[in-house]
C-alpha cells in the first residue's frame, strides 16, 4: 500500500503542468475580473483604465501584475482632484462585488497599498506586481477584488 502511495505521488510531481499567465479586465459591472466601481458614484468623477500589458496573473508565482492609469495625460477623463492613495481591495462580500441588488458599494480591506507614478487629478499610472496568498488567488478567480484610486474630494474612492 505505502509503495502504491509513494508511485502516484511521484507521477503527480512528473505530470505538473507549467505556468499560465492570465489575463484579467478591470470591469464596471457583472463579468469576471477586478472591480472598479466599488465606492459610491462621485458627484463629479474621472476615468481610467488598463495601459500596455493591462492586468496579468502568474498562476505558480501567483504574481497579479497590475498597469493602469487614470487622467488626460493617460487617454481618460481627469479626476475631480488629486489622488491622494490607491488600493488594492478585497474580497468583497459576494462574487464580481455585486451584493444581490446591484449595490456594488462594499467596504472591503486593504490588501495592498499601490504607488502612483503622479498624485496629479490630470493622470497617472500604476505600474506594480503583488504576490497573492492561495486565499486571495481564489478571491481574484472569483471577482472579489477590486482597485480603488482615492482622491483629496472623494476619500472613499473616486475610480
Amino acid at each position: 500500500m505505502n509503495k502504491l502511495l509513494l508511485i502516484l505521488a511521484s507521477c503527480a510531481f512528473a505530470t505538473s503542468t507549467p505556468a499560465a499567465t492570465i489575463q484579467f479586465n478591470l470591469i464596471g459591472k457583472g463579468g469576471p475580473g477586478l472591480l472598479t466601481t466599488n465606492e459610491p458614484t462621485p458627484p463629479i468623477g474621472g476615468s481610467g483604465g488598463e495601459l500596455g500589458a493591462g492586468i496579468t496573473f502568474d498562476d505558480v508565482s501567483r504574481s497579479l501584475s497590475m498597469f493602469v492609469g487614470w487622467g488626460s495625460s493617460q487617454g481618460f477623463t481627469d479626476l475631480s482632484s488629486a489622488s491622494n492613495n490607491s488600493h488594492l481591495h478585497g474580497p468583497t462580500t459576494n462574487n464580481n462585488g455585486n451584493d444581490g441588488i446591484g449595490d456594488w458599494r462594499q467596504t472591503a480591506s486593504v490588501l495592498f497599498s499601490l504607488t502612483r507614478s503622479s498624485n496629479l487629478a490630470t493622470g497617472g499610472i500604476i505600474n506594480q506586481a503583488v504576490t497573492l496568498t492561495p486565499a486571495q488567488q481564489v478571491d481574484l478567480f472569483n471577482g472579489k477584488l477590486y482597485i480603488n484610486l482615492h482622491t483629496v474630494n472623494n476619500g472613499g474612492g473616486e475610480i
